[in-house]
């Protein structure tokens, strides 16, 4: 059995030093896939360090994330071509990039996050790579945006829109993932219940904490387990099916074949 986790950040500074323990301990738990997201620049060359360093098993994703754009961190926004180009063995998606609806009050703020957004958007598309794209409290421009560039995949991370895009998301092919908020927040249940099994994916956004069953419980990528059972009682599908269905669909969105393992 394979599980995936498509949308961790093993770079965090919540998890330095122990990626390594946390992998271990995923083998075990067969979480076999993981894809890796930066925030910036720096954590963009640790992300491709530990996708080099388990290779096959972990994938890198490269960008900046909003939240890195609004904190007025200078990023060398130039030099992410280079590390697709030295590196494009190992970078195998765009992210985290998007929008955070949080800080639109603040025009100069508002008008970063979109043109880093785009600039990347462009990147993704020059380099025919996936975009794993956040768009917290701005998921109806971030969808106007994102129609705008032809990409060879969008992965909707932790879909927080409304259910009734759902469709809209599937017949754009878009992918969404969903993760242990599902055990407890009723809206990430109407979306599990609603989306189609071709477009889920499943996640843990680590180090980020949970409630519920995960309370006081460091994030790891075994949490996913959890995510597809409760997929199953919500779907009243069997759990392996939605695994395989997990697994196939993670592949297809890198546009790689399954390693062997």
């Amino acid at each position: 059995m394979s599980y995936v986790d498509a949308h961790i950040h093993l770079a965090d500074a919540g998890y330095e030093g122990k990626s390594d323990s946390i992998l271990n301990d995923t083998t075990n738990r067969d979480v076999k896939f993981l894809l890796t997201n930066a925030t910036d620049y720096n954590t963009s060359i640790e992300t491709i360090s530990i996708s080099q360093k388990h290779e096959n098993r972990v994938f890198a994703a490269i960008g900046v994330h909003p939240w890195t754009v609004v904190q007025d961190q200078q990023q060398p926004l130039d030099k992410f071509e280079d590390l697709i180009n030295i590196h494009k063995a190992h970078v195998a998606a765009i992210g985290e990039i998007g929008l955070d609806g949080q800080y639109s009050q603040d025009p100069d703020k508002k008008a970063n996050q979109l043109r880093v957004f785009k600039d990347f958007l462009e990147l993704a598309e020059r380099k025919r790579l996936p975009v794993v794209v956040h768009s917290r409290l701005a998921v109806d421009e971030t969808l106007e945006i994102l129609s705008s560039f032809n990409l060879t995949g969008v992965l909707m991370h932790w879909y927080s829109g409304s259910p009734d895009k759902l469709e809209l998301l599937r017949d754009r092919g878009y992918l969404l993932s969903i993760g242990p908020s599902v055990a407890y927040t009723k809206r990430t249940v109407e979306i599990a219940r609603r989306a189609h099994l071709s477009t889920i994916l499943t996640e843990t956004d680590g180090p980020v904490k949970y409630r519920g069953i995960f309370e006081n419980r460091r994030t790891e990528p075994s949490f996913v387990i959890d995510v597809v059972r409760k997929l199953s009682e919500i779907r009243s599908e069997q759990a392996d099916a939605i695994r395989e269905a997990v697994l196939q669909n993670f592949f297809t969105f890198l546009r790689i074949s399954k390693p062997k393992t």
